[in-house]
Protein backbone atom coordinates (compact mmCIF):
# COMPACT_ATOMS: atom_id res chain seq x y z
CA UNK A 1 0.00 0.00 0.00
CA UNK A 2 2.79 2.38 0.71
CA UNK A 3 4.68 1.33 -2.31
CA UNK A 4 1.28 2.43 -4.35
CA UNK A 5 0.62 5.58 -2.77
CA UNK A 6 4.87 6.99 -3.23
CA UNK A 7 4.23 5.29 -7.03
CA UNK A 8 1.13 7.94 -7.36
CA UNK A 9 2.98 10.57 -5.98
CA UNK A 10 5.80 10.62 -8.27
CA UNK A 11 3.30 10.01 -11.27
CA UNK A 12 1.54 13.33 -10.07
CA UNK A 13 4.80 15.09 -9.55
CA UNK A 14 5.90 14.26 -12.98
CA UNK A 15 2.64 15.12 -14.53
CA UNK A 16 2.65 18.60 -13.07
CA UNK A 17 6.18 19.39 -13.94
CA UNK A 18 5.56 18.48 -17.57
CA UNK A 19 2.93 20.83 -17.56
CA UNK A 20 4.29 23.64 -16.15
CA UNK A 21 7.94 22.83 -18.22
CA UNK A 22 5.49 22.97 -21.68
CA UNK A 23 3.35 26.12 -20.84
CA UNK A 24 5.10 29.53 -19.91
CA UNK A 25 3.70 31.82 -17.91
CA UNK A 26 3.84 35.83 -18.69
CA UNK A 27 3.43 38.21 -15.95
CA UNK A 28 2.75 40.54 -17.98
CA UNK A 29 -0.64 38.80 -19.74
CA UNK A 30 -1.47 38.56 -16.12
CA UNK A 31 -4.72 40.45 -15.20
CA UNK A 32 -4.72 43.14 -12.51
CA UNK A 33 -6.57 42.10 -9.09
CA UNK A 34 -9.24 45.08 -10.00
CA UNK A 35 -9.48 43.50 -13.32
CA UNK A 36 -10.81 40.32 -12.17
CA UNK A 37 -14.67 41.84 -11.99
CA UNK A 38 -14.86 43.91 -15.28
CA UNK A 39 -16.91 42.63 -17.85
CA UNK A 40 -17.21 44.79 -21.42
CA UNK A 41 -16.58 45.05 -25.08
CA UNK A 42 -13.35 45.20 -26.87
CA UNK A 43 -11.95 48.10 -29.02
CA UNK A 44 -8.92 48.50 -31.07
CA UNK A 45 -6.60 51.65 -30.49
CA UNK A 46 -4.37 51.82 -33.35
CA UNK A 47 -0.92 54.19 -32.70
CA UNK A 48 2.14 54.70 -34.73
CA UNK A 49 4.07 53.80 -31.55
CA UNK A 50 3.16 53.25 -28.17
CA UNK A 51 6.26 53.30 -26.82
CA UNK A 52 6.03 52.28 -23.01
CA UNK A 53 2.44 51.52 -22.79
CA UNK A 54 2.08 48.41 -20.64
CA UNK A 55 -0.53 45.72 -20.83
CA UNK A 56 -2.73 46.24 -18.24
CA UNK A 57 -2.61 49.98 -18.43
CA UNK A 58 -5.74 51.94 -17.72
CA UNK A 59 -8.78 53.70 -20.33
CA UNK A 60 -10.08 57.27 -19.47
CA UNK A 61 -12.96 59.11 -20.78
CA UNK A 62 -14.68 61.97 -19.62
CA UNK A 63 -12.09 61.79 -16.64
CA UNK A 64 -12.59 58.68 -15.44
CA UNK A 65 -11.54 54.86 -15.72
CA UNK A 66 -13.85 53.09 -18.36
CA UNK A 67 -11.75 50.14 -19.35
CA UNK A 68 -8.24 48.19 -19.42
CA UNK A 69 -5.61 47.58 -22.31
CA UNK A 70 -5.77 44.19 -23.22
CA UNK A 71 -3.30 43.23 -25.92
CA UNK A 72 -0.79 45.59 -27.61
CA UNK A 73 0.61 44.14 -31.08
CA UNK A 74 2.19 45.02 -34.07
CA UNK A 75 -0.47 45.23 -37.54
CA UNK A 76 0.35 46.50 -40.95
CA UNK A 77 2.74 48.92 -39.54
CA UNK A 78 0.77 50.36 -36.95
CA UNK A 79 0.54 49.28 -33.09
CA UNK A 80 -2.71 47.99 -32.47
CA UNK A 81 -3.63 47.70 -28.58
CA UNK A 82 -6.69 46.00 -27.50
CA UNK A 83 -8.74 47.80 -25.14
CA UNK A 84 -11.76 46.25 -22.94
CA UNK A 85 -14.65 48.89 -22.28
CA UNK A 86 -16.53 48.35 -19.84
CA UNK A 87 -20.56 47.80 -20.45
CA UNK A 88 -22.85 50.51 -20.83
CA UNK A 89 -19.83 53.11 -21.76
CA UNK A 90 -20.34 54.35 -25.20
CA UNK A 91 -17.58 55.71 -26.86
CA UNK A 92 -18.29 58.39 -29.92
CA UNK A 93 -17.33 57.39 -33.21
CA UNK A 94 -15.31 60.24 -33.88
CA UNK A 95 -13.15 60.07 -30.34
CA UNK A 96 -9.38 60.95 -30.59
CA UNK A 97 -6.78 58.48 -28.11
CA UNK A 98 -3.79 59.73 -26.82
CA UNK A 99 -1.15 58.00 -25.05
CA UNK A 100 -0.17 60.52 -21.78
CA UNK A 101 0.82 60.63 -18.25
CA UNK A 102 -0.39 62.30 -15.65
CA UNK A 103 3.48 63.01 -14.26
CA UNK A 104 6.94 62.68 -16.12
CA UNK A 105 7.48 59.42 -14.10
CA UNK A 106 3.59 58.11 -14.29
CA UNK A 107 1.95 55.46 -15.92
CA UNK A 108 1.13 55.40 -19.32
CA UNK A 109 -2.26 55.22 -19.96
CA UNK A 110 -4.67 55.72 -22.66
CA UNK A 111 -7.03 58.46 -22.93
CA UNK A 112 -10.05 59.36 -25.20
CA UNK A 113 -11.86 62.61 -25.60
CA UNK A 114 -14.86 63.28 -27.07
CA UNK A 115 -15.47 65.07 -30.76
CA UNK A 116 -16.57 68.11 -31.37
CA UNK A 117 -20.02 69.06 -31.56
CA UNK A 118 -20.51 68.78 -35.53
CA UNK A 119 -18.80 65.32 -35.39
CA UNK A 120 -20.39 61.92 -35.50
CA UNK A 121 -21.21 61.48 -32.79
CA UNK A 122 -22.26 57.63 -33.18
CA UNK A 123 -21.47 55.34 -30.43
CA UNK A 124 -18.29 52.18 -31.52
CA UNK A 125 -19.62 49.15 -31.93
CA UNK A 126 -17.89 46.42 -30.20
CA UNK A 127 -14.62 45.13 -32.25
CA UNK A 128 -14.64 48.99 -33.77
CA UNK A 129 -11.22 50.54 -34.31
CA UNK A 130 -10.05 54.11 -34.17
CA UNK A 131 -7.73 54.76 -36.59
CA UNK A 132 -4.21 56.46 -36.39
CA UNK A 133 -6.12 59.34 -37.98
CA UNK A 134 -8.01 59.62 -34.72
CA UNK A 135 -5.07 59.07 -32.21
CA UNK A 136 -1.63 60.76 -30.84
CA UNK A 137 1.68 59.10 -29.99
CA UNK A 138 3.18 60.05 -27.18
CA UNK A 139 6.48 62.35 -27.46
CA UNK A 140 9.64 59.85 -26.53
CA UNK A 141 10.64 60.55 -22.59
CA UNK A 142 13.96 60.99 -23.48
CA UNK A 143 12.75 64.25 -26.00
CA UNK A 144 10.73 65.62 -23.15
CA UNK A 145 13.75 65.25 -20.50
CA UNK A 146 16.23 67.11 -22.93
CA UNK A 147 13.77 69.93 -23.69
CA UNK A 148 12.86 70.30 -19.93
CA UNK A 149 16.60 70.24 -19.72
CA UNK A 150 17.32 72.74 -22.20
CA UNK A 151 14.51 74.90 -20.75
CA UNK A 152 15.85 74.60 -17.07
CA UNK A 153 19.87 75.41 -18.43
CA UNK A 154 19.74 77.81 -20.74
CA UNK A 155 18.39 80.62 -18.66
CA UNK A 156 14.69 80.66 -19.38
CA UNK A 157 13.57 80.30 -15.84
CA UNK A 158 16.03 83.62 -15.34
CA UNK A 159 14.17 84.98 -17.99
CA UNK A 160 10.50 84.10 -17.02
CA UNK A 161 11.36 85.95 -13.96
CA UNK A 162 12.60 88.41 -14.98
CA UNK A 163 9.36 88.92 -17.18
CA UNK A 164 7.08 88.53 -13.80
CA UNK A 165 9.21 91.05 -11.81
CA UNK A 166 8.36 93.92 -15.03
CA UNK A 167 5.33 92.67 -14.62
CA UNK A 168 5.02 93.10 -11.05
CA UNK A 169 6.95 96.29 -11.01
CA UNK A 170 4.67 97.62 -13.87
CA UNK A 171 1.44 96.72 -11.93
CA UNK A 172 0.26 98.81 -9.15
CA UNK A 173 1.68 97.67 -5.76
CA UNK A 174 -1.70 97.41 -4.16
CA UNK A 175 -4.85 95.10 -4.83
CA UNK A 176 -7.07 98.08 -4.90
CA UNK A 177 -4.80 99.77 -7.89
CA UNK A 178 -4.55 96.45 -9.87
CA UNK A 179 -8.52 96.15 -9.62
CA UNK A 180 -9.08 99.85 -10.90
CA UNK A 181 -6.53 99.06 -13.49
CA UNK A 182 -8.71 95.88 -14.21
CA UNK A 183 -11.69 98.23 -14.61
CA UNK A 184 -10.73 100.52 -16.61
CA UNK A 185 -9.11 97.53 -19.22
CA UNK A 186 -12.81 96.04 -19.13
CA UNK A 187 -14.56 99.45 -19.86
CA UNK A 188 -12.09 99.67 -22.67
CA UNK A 189 -13.05 96.32 -24.36
CA UNK A 190 -17.04 96.94 -23.26
CA UNK A 191 -16.35 99.68 -25.35
CA UNK A 192 -14.57 97.90 -28.51
CA UNK A 193 -17.23 95.90 -28.34
CA UNK A 194 -19.59 98.46 -28.35
CA UNK A 195 -18.44 100.10 -31.54
CA UNK A 196 -17.98 97.29 -33.85
CA UNK A 197 -20.31 99.06 -36.28
CA UNK A 198 -17.44 102.07 -36.48
CA UNK A 199 -14.70 99.03 -36.78
CA UNK A 200 -16.87 97.75 -39.96
CA UNK A 201 -17.20 100.75 -41.52
CA UNK A 202 -13.45 101.12 -41.33
CA UNK A 203 -12.58 97.80 -42.88
CA UNK A 204 -15.16 98.31 -45.13
CA UNK A 205 -13.91 101.63 -46.07
CA UNK A 206 -10.07 100.22 -45.93
CA UNK A 207 -11.77 97.18 -48.54
CA UNK A 208 -12.83 99.63 -50.73
CA UNK A 209 -9.99 101.61 -50.90
CA UNK A 210 -7.87 99.06 -52.07
CA UNK A 211 -9.82 97.45 -54.83
CA UNK A 212 -9.98 101.10 -55.81
CA UNK A 213 -5.88 100.04 -55.89
CA UNK A 214 -6.31 97.05 -57.83
CA UNK A 215 -8.46 98.61 -59.81
CA UNK A 216 -5.87 101.52 -61.19
CA UNK A 217 -3.20 98.89 -60.32
CA UNK A 218 -2.07 99.64 -64.59
CA UNK A 219 -2.04 103.62 -63.90
CA UNK A 220 -0.06 103.45 -60.44
CA UNK A 221 2.65 101.35 -62.40
CA UNK A 222 2.73 104.07 -65.24
CA UNK A 223 2.77 106.32 -62.17
CA UNK A 224 5.92 104.94 -60.41
CA UNK A 225 7.73 104.09 -63.70
CA UNK A 226 11.40 104.94 -64.65
CA UNK A 227 10.21 107.22 -67.27
CA UNK A 228 7.77 108.66 -65.01
CA UNK A 229 10.20 109.04 -62.43
CA UNK A 230 12.12 111.54 -64.39
CA UNK A 231 8.86 113.48 -65.54
CA UNK A 232 8.51 114.49 -61.33
CA UNK A 233 12.42 115.19 -60.94
CA UNK A 234 11.77 117.53 -63.89
CA UNK A 235 8.73 118.97 -62.17
CA UNK A 236 10.69 119.32 -58.95
CA UNK A 237 13.27 121.64 -60.63
CA UNK A 238 11.03 123.19 -62.78
CA UNK A 239 8.57 124.15 -59.01
CA UNK A 240 11.73 125.45 -57.43
CA UNK A 241 12.92 127.75 -60.27
CA UNK A 242 9.33 129.06 -60.03
CA UNK A 243 9.61 129.40 -56.21
CA UNK A 244 12.42 131.39 -57.30
CA UNK A 245 11.08 133.64 -59.58
CA UNK A 246 7.53 134.29 -57.49
CA UNK A 247 9.54 136.58 -54.77
CA UNK A 248 11.44 138.31 -58.15
CA UNK A 249 7.66 139.26 -59.48
CA UNK A 250 6.07 139.81 -56.37
CA UNK A 251 8.84 142.15 -55.65
CA UNK A 252 7.29 144.60 -58.49
CA UNK A 253 4.48 144.86 -57.28
CA UNK A 254 5.77 145.73 -53.64
CA UNK A 255 7.86 148.11 -55.03
CA UNK A 256 5.62 149.76 -57.62
CA UNK A 257 4.39 152.13 -55.33
CA UNK A 258 6.44 154.51 -58.00
CA UNK A 259 3.27 154.61 -60.75
CA UNK A 260 1.08 155.54 -58.13
CA UNK A 261 1.54 159.06 -58.58
CA UNK A 262 1.48 158.55 -62.11
CA UNK A 263 -1.69 156.35 -62.07
CA UNK A 264 -3.08 159.40 -60.03
CA UNK A 265 -2.04 162.03 -62.68
CA UNK A 266 -3.91 159.85 -65.45
CA UNK A 267 -6.98 159.55 -63.73
CA UNK A 268 -6.80 163.41 -63.46
CA UNK A 269 -5.98 164.20 -66.65
CA UNK A 270 -8.97 161.81 -67.99
CA UNK A 271 -10.85 163.80 -65.36
CA UNK A 272 -10.37 167.29 -66.91
CA UNK A 273 -10.78 165.73 -70.28
CA UNK A 274 -13.86 164.72 -69.51
CA UNK A 275 -14.90 167.67 -67.73
CA UNK A 276 -14.21 170.31 -70.95
CA UNK A 277 -16.11 168.11 -73.12
CA UNK A 278 -13.59 166.26 -75.34
CA UNK A 279 -14.57 162.74 -75.68
CA UNK A 280 -12.34 159.59 -74.45
CA UNK A 281 -12.09 158.91 -77.82
CA UNK A 282 -10.29 161.48 -79.20
CA UNK A 283 -8.20 161.41 -75.80
CA UNK A 284 -7.49 157.90 -76.54
CA UNK A 285 -6.25 159.41 -79.88
CA UNK A 286 -4.53 162.12 -78.91
CA UNK A 287 -2.46 159.65 -76.19
CA UNK A 288 -1.86 157.26 -78.96
CA UNK A 289 -0.09 160.20 -81.46
CA UNK A 290 1.95 161.58 -78.16
CA UNK A 291 2.78 158.00 -78.14
CA UNK A 292 4.02 157.14 -81.23
CA UNK A 293 5.29 160.50 -82.17
CA UNK A 294 7.29 161.92 -79.00
CA UNK A 295 7.35 159.08 -75.88
CA UNK A 296 8.78 155.96 -78.80
CA UNK A 297 11.13 158.06 -80.76
CA UNK A 298 12.77 159.20 -77.23
CA UNK A 299 13.08 155.69 -75.84
CA UNK A 300 14.55 154.38 -79.28
CA UNK A 301 16.86 157.15 -79.39
CA UNK A 302 16.96 159.90 -76.70
CA UNK A 303 17.71 163.24 -77.82
CA UNK A 304 16.50 166.86 -77.02
CA UNK A 305 15.73 169.84 -79.56
CA UNK A 306 16.65 173.12 -78.18
CA UNK A 307 14.80 175.80 -79.31
CA UNK A 308 16.35 178.75 -77.80
CA UNK A 309 18.45 179.48 -74.68
CA UNK A 310 17.63 183.33 -73.39
CA UNK A 311 19.71 184.44 -70.11
CA UNK A 312 18.40 186.78 -67.45
CA UNK A 313 18.98 189.80 -68.98
CA UNK A 314 16.83 188.77 -71.82
CA UNK A 315 19.87 187.72 -74.75
CA UNK A 316 19.56 184.86 -77.08
CA UNK A 317 22.81 182.63 -76.24
CA UNK A 318 21.75 179.44 -78.42
CA UNK A 319 24.50 180.13 -81.62
CA UNK A 320 27.29 180.44 -79.16
CA UNK A 321 26.59 177.39 -77.25
CA UNK A 322 25.93 175.53 -80.10
CA UNK A 323 29.28 176.12 -80.96
CA UNK A 324 30.94 175.35 -77.99
CA UNK A 325 28.79 171.78 -77.87
CA UNK A 326 30.06 171.63 -81.52
CA UNK A 327 33.61 172.09 -80.72
CA UNK A 328 33.77 169.48 -77.43
CA UNK A 329 32.08 167.11 -79.97
CA UNK A 330 28.47 167.08 -78.46
CA UNK A 331 26.39 167.85 -81.65
CA UNK A 332 27.08 167.82 -85.45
Amino acid sequence: MRNVRHTLAVVVATVTTAALAGCSADPANLPMPSDLTRHGYPLTVEFTNALNLPAGAKVSFDGAAVGTVRSIDLRDGAVAVGVEVDDGIAIPADSTATVTQDTVLGDAYIKIDRPGADANNAALNPNSRIGRDHTVSPAPLEDTLAVLANFLGTGSVQRLEQTIGKVNAALPPTTDGVRKVAGTLAADVRSLAADTTDLDRMLTSADDFTQVVIRHAPDLENILSPHAMKLWANLRLLIANIGILLPSVGSVYTGGNWLVPMINSLADTLDSASSTGVGFADTGASLQHFLQTTLMPLLSKPSVDVTSLVTADGSEHLDDVANLLRMLGAVR
